[in-house]
């Protein structure tokens, strides 16, 4: 097998060795200045497919690899200098910064019109340097052709206070990363039968000579080609390179981009068939992690009455593409490529509000006149985070939230303007200002720039009132179908304790039939609003107690006299400590509602050596088109003997 080098660097070549043992070098006439590309990914990747596809024509039945490295600062990508004095202002430029080193990689096969590409980054601290010492190193000529004008093998510890990530990347080439790729170019393709999707990842389950290998993207009942990508000890991951027979559950997603974000991973996926794996993955979770070998079938199975336009809250996130503002979702995360958080545009979202295009289209317009730019959550650097969208399904109305970092200066009045204009069901705006590291929406500080503070959501006859941090079921539809299985599970004039309560809707929907009921939420807002929330519905029976639950449990001295104990954790599930508190208040019955079958399975194997029988399994389809379950299960306390 015949494999060239598409390279004029001495660099390349020396690490090349240590990828492959026999090679040819080929230069590549490649012009790089040809390329407009304004993403320094997609432009070293071009850069590097441009190279390996020029030395490819001529050689087509060789594998060919292009690489091209770039320097990354402040939205500006900087290559190579061309003269003494660019290199001076290139050093000068980057001294005392922390800059990005991205090096993009392609194969290629021209015969086989095969093409493989991918890119590694790395992170330079340069200390702040001296005009003699740019001079210094720039007498020496090393500077000619390397990015960012510095070679970090001859400059080292002189300008670089510190680096993150792969050093050969910072050469010139990342070899790991260069040996991963080859191995996948030259793999064999083997097919593989879909049998079982892996939860909650999405990635279809196969096995070739009994050796399991995980297949994006597959779905059960396929017969796909693969190429195996990656390699561990019990397992292997394979990249389809076609279908060879497409599973007749197989259907054509709605939306345009499915396969590129990470929403909605299911919707090549018949709707019936969702249902049936996930009824077979909760029944599996409760069998192996909770031991629990009497369950052999759900009571019930309630599908979502609505599998598009169904969400009442999404969290878009800023990106850009060829220079422009763009919203979306990042990317969906393939265990073969690196995850780099890059955000696909998107014009609208099917599973969330037809609302969201007309937004989407005046809200990026708005930003693109601005020079701020988004937020990249590995650089750190930019200005716009997320756009938080919640809609009312009931009374159709929305708020918009605006999560940017401290210290920008936008024309918000004119943005609002702009978006009441064309969207009349906007009755909430904010500005949220967010420091935080990583990529999630935190409410640090926030701002009412327009219209009430709160938008409400009607759940059967009760009115519940949400706010920018409230958590609210994001499927209006599914929670009420499940408050109503909550109340059908409950006798007339019960005492019913909510932990995990949040704003109440539970502890609300309950009290009507309840005798007394009290909630329990460590977040002092849930609480504030849980209260508000009962006066708004003329609830008197229900208290709300701002306390972590494993303290409450420690102070509350009537826990005896409640009938019913109903807890909503979050994934995490319960902690040791309050199953163990739970158990020993001795509480005839217990609801738990879950989005985490494998921590229900594990809290549920503690709590039934409390002696507690299960009596009834729901699964509510919350989410369509994604892997997340929704439960609840119904426990009560053996009373044999006493």
């Amino acid at each position: 097998m015949k494999i060239i080098l598409a390279t004029k660097s001495e660099r390349r070549k020396e690490l090349f060795k240590r990828v492959c043992k026999n090679f040819e070098i080929v230069e590549s006439n490649f012009n790089e200045k040809q390329v407009m590309e304004k993403d320094p990914v997609k432009f070293v990747v071009e850069c590097a497919t441009g190279k390996a596809k020029e030395v490819g024509e001529k050689y087509p039945d060789a594998i060919v690899i292009g690489a091209d490295t770039v320097v990354f600062l402040n939205g500006e990508i900087i290559g190579k200098p061309s003269t003494y004095e660019e290199a001076k202002s290139i050093l000068k430029k980057i001294s005392g910064t922390k800059h990005l080193v991205i090096t993009g990689i392609a194969i290629y096969k021209k015969s086989e019109e095969k093409l493989l590409t991918d890119y590694e980054i790395s992170y330079v601290k340069f200390k702040e340097l001296k005009d003699e010492e740019i001079e210094e190193y720039l007498k020496t000529g090393d500077f000619s052709d390397k990015a960012g004008a510095y070679g970090i093998q001859n400059v080292n510890d002189k300008f670089v206070e510190k680096i993150e990530g792969d050093f050969d990347n910072i050469v010139g080439l990342p070899v790991k990363k260069l040996k991963e790729l080859l191995e996948r170019f030259t793999s064999e393709t083997i097919s593989v039968d879909i049998y079982d999707i892996a939860f909650p990842n999405n990635w279809g389950v196969g096995k070739y000579n009994n050796f399991v290998i995980f297949v994006p993207n597959g779905i059960i009942g396929d017969r796909v080609k693969v190429k195996i990508s990656k390699n561990l000890k019990n397992y292997s991951f394979g990249e389809m390179i076609e279908i060879e027979k497409p599973s007749e559950f197989r259907v054509k997603p709605e939306c345009e981009f499915f396969n590129m974000c990470g929403g909605c991973v299911l919707q090549n996926l018949l709707y019936e068939k969702q249902i049936e794996i996930k009824k077979n993955y909760l029944i599996q979770s409760l069998k192996k992690i909770g031991n629990l070998s009497e369950i052999l079938d759900i009571n019930e199975v309630i599908p979502s009455p609505q599998i598009y336009f169904y969400r009442n809250k999404m969290e878009f996130a800023f990106g850009s593409e060829d220079g422009k503002t763009v919203l979306g979702l990042r990317e969906r995360n393939i265990p073969y490529k690196k995850y780099r958080k890059t955000v696909v545009p998107l014009k609208k979202c099917i599973i969330f509000s037809q609302k969201v295009e007309k937004i989407f289209q005046i809200v990026t317009e708005f930003f693109n006149f601005t020079n701020l730019s988004p937020y990249d959550p590995f650089t750190k650097e930019g200005h716009l985070r997320h756009l938080v969208i919640k809609e009312s399904k009931s009374k159709n109305e929305i708020m918009l939230i605006f999560v940017t970092k401290s210290g920008v200066e936008i024309n918000f009045g004119k943005l609002i303007d702009l978006l009441k204009k064309e969207i009349k069901e906007i009755k909430s705006v904010y500005w949220v200002e967010n420091n935080q590291i990583s990529d999630v929406v935190c409410y640090e500080e926030k701002h009412l720039l327009y219209g009430e503070p709160y938008i409400e959501e009607i759940i059967d006859k009760f009115k519940f009132r949400i706010y920018p941090e409230t958590f609210f079921q994001p499927n209006s539809k599914v929670a009420e179908i499940l408050y109503k299985k909550i109340l059908d599970n409950l006798k007339e004039n019960s005492k019913v304790i909510g932990l995990y309560c949040g704003t109440g809707p539970i502890e609300i929907f309950v009290s009507q039939k309840a005798k007394e009921v009290i909630g329990v939420d460590w977040d002092i807002s849930n609480i504030n609003t849980a209260f508000e929330n009962c006066q708004v519905n003329n609830i008197k029976n229900c208290k709300f107690y701002p306390e972590k639950v494993e303290k409450f449990l420690n102070k509350i001295k009537d826990f005896y006299e409640f009938n019913y104990l109903i807890f909503d954790p979050p994934r995490g599930g319960l902690s040791k400590k309050c199953i163990k508190k739970i158990l020993k208040f001795d509480i005839p019955n217990i609801i738990y509602i879950s989005c985490n079958p494998a921590t229900l399975a594990r809290d549920l194997k503690e709590i039934k050596e409390g002696e507690y029988n299960l009596k009834k399994i729901y699964l509510f389809d919350m989410f369509p088109h994604t892997t997340h379950i929704e439960s609840m299960v119904i426990l009560e306390k053996n009373r044999v003997g006493i």
